[in-house]
């Protein structure tokens, strides 16, 4: 999610933090196969909707102990609604959708080219210049998007894949303009509190979803299922939301995207290893682009 940049930096960091991280990483990589392969036994859209009733009731839990308010200061709470709704359920949901039909590593490398669409958008909606670094990289890891999706890599006549990839691309459309609305605001709610109630208005849209879209397919609640959704209300959310709060109090906010940004490479190994998903020279080449057109664009703010 996108946060404000912390104005000071202690000299030195503590090592738990990067670890945390990057335990972090490989629990939000790891996500996206787990979720393709339970997704035969639950619909998108009702999987995405019992995920965030769950993660909801997991952080008001935990913000007893800790002593976290859940009502966001008054005048931010339609807009922190709203921002959710966008970029937390339009990202988990498209990006939830689109893995139906296509690798949960390629949905994963699509989800996140979200800074490359922020770049953009930052500039059309509050007008942020676009650094020349920041350009560069944009121009890299949109090569390395249009690379990623051509007909050598992608089976263009297969609508269904078409779909996959569309949505997964608008995972990260979504996330990018929730993320530059959430920029032009300055935000006196604590970060815990904020993240709880985006998700708690995420679960309301998508509860509202439930019922325009789900299609009356039966429910399987077999173990995995029970398992990977536990999973993300335990480990994906609660726990990487605390550790990520803890680290936005110490590090910039750019320097902690840049080790977050590893997630979707991270993810397409782990679809490789586990899913059996083919990965070829082209697909590492155009990853490898879009990965470095995103550290670009991050460098320069």
């Amino acid at each position: 999610m996108a946060t404000a940049e912390n104005s000071t930096t202690p000299a030195r960091i503590p090592t738990r933090i990067y670890a945390q991280l990057g335990i972090l990483v490989l629990i939000w990589a790891a996500n996206w196969p787990l979720t393709k392969a339970v997704l035969p036994d639950m619909s998108p859209v009702l999987f995405t909707t019992v995920r965030f009733i769950g993660s909801a009731v997991m952080m008001a839990v935990l913000a007893i102990p800790m002593r976290r308010p859940l009502l966001p200061v008054a005048g931010e709470r339609v807009k922190l609604a709203l921002i959710g709704i966008v970029q937390i359920a339009g990202m988990l949901g498209f990006g939830t959708f689109g893995l139906q039909f296509v690798g949960s590593g390629r949905t994963a490398v699509l989800i996140y080219t979200m800074q490359l669409w922020a770049l953009l958008l930052g500039w059309a909606i509050a007008r942020d210049p676009i650094r020349s670094k920041a350009l560069v990289g944009a121009l890299v890891g949109f090569g390395g998007i249009l690379l990623f999706l051509n007909p050598w890599l992608v089976n263009w006549h297969n609508p269904r894949v078409l779909v996959g990839n569309a949505f997964a691309l608008g995972g990260g459309i979504n996330w990018a303009i929730g993320a530059c609305f959430y920029r032009r605001y300055t935000w006196r709610s604590p970060y815990w509190t904020q993240i709880f109630w985006q998700i708690l208005w995420s679960a309301v849209a998508m509860t509202a979803a439930v019922f325009i879209f789900h299609q009356p397919t039966a429910t399987r609640w077999t173990v995995a299922l029970v398992g990977v959704l536990s999973y993300n209300w335990f480990l994906g959310t609660a726990l990487c939301y605390w550790w990520w709060s803890q680290a936005l109090t110490l590090l910039p906010a750019s320097r902690a995207g840049q080790i977050v940004s590893l997630v979707p490479v991270v993810a397409v190994l782990m679809s490789a290893l586990w899913a059996g998903e083919p990965v070829g020279t082209m697909a590492v080449i155009s990853i490898l682009l879009i990965a470095f057109g995103i550290w670009l664009t991050m460098r320069s703010r």
